[in-house]
């Protein structure tokens, strides 16, 4: 699908066509086998930086380019999740619905009206990754580490927002 939006970098007001890419032209088999390997140690992809910087990159780029302010939204979410899950006063099935919503604040903001507040990859990327938490470990091992990288190497392309 072409989009239009600004051009990256200092060049003014003017205007580039741009192609929108989706996870798949990023990452073919995006998590397409899960979080873990045969052995059940995380897949090294999702922590390194070859393959998580060229996504974080994609979503920076996009048309509605991906601010730090909305990643962390997003993963302070995950971190209260986790404290919970951590303390061990609660179960899993008690905080899978709070994992879930992720999900639907995503889609909520990738489609809002004139204007998107999140690029579209960055709603299919929670998307992607809320399908394949089924359990407490694939969240505490899987996606939190994954998500960890998305913020470490993404420090440097975020969009950054102005006060």
């Amino acid at each position: 699908m072409s989009r239009y939006g600004n051009q990256q970098g200092h060049g003014g007001g003017h205007y580039a066509q741009q192609t929108e890419q989706t996870l798949n032209d990023i990452w073919p088999n995006y998590l397409k086998d899960g979080y873990f390997d045969a052995a059940q140690n995380l897949r090294i992809e999702y922590v390194s930086r070859e393959k998580v910087e060229r996504l974080v990159q994609a979503m920076c780029n996009a048309r509605i380019g991906l601010t730090s302010h909305q990643v962390r939204r997003y993963f302070g979410h995950c971190r209260a999740v986790e404290t919970q899950l951590r303390s061990g006063n609660v179960e899993w099935k008690r905080v899978w619905p709070l994992v879930a919503k992720l999900s639907i604040s995503a889609a909520d903001g990738a489609s809002k009206q004139p204007t998107p507040k999140l690029p579209k990859l960055f709603e299919e990327f929670i998307q992607r990754n809320v399908d394949k938490i089924t359990s407490k470990d694939d969240f505490l091992r899987g996606f939190l580490p994954h998500f960890e990288a998305v913020i470490g190497f993404g420090q440097a392309h975020f969009k950054k927002e102005r006060n």
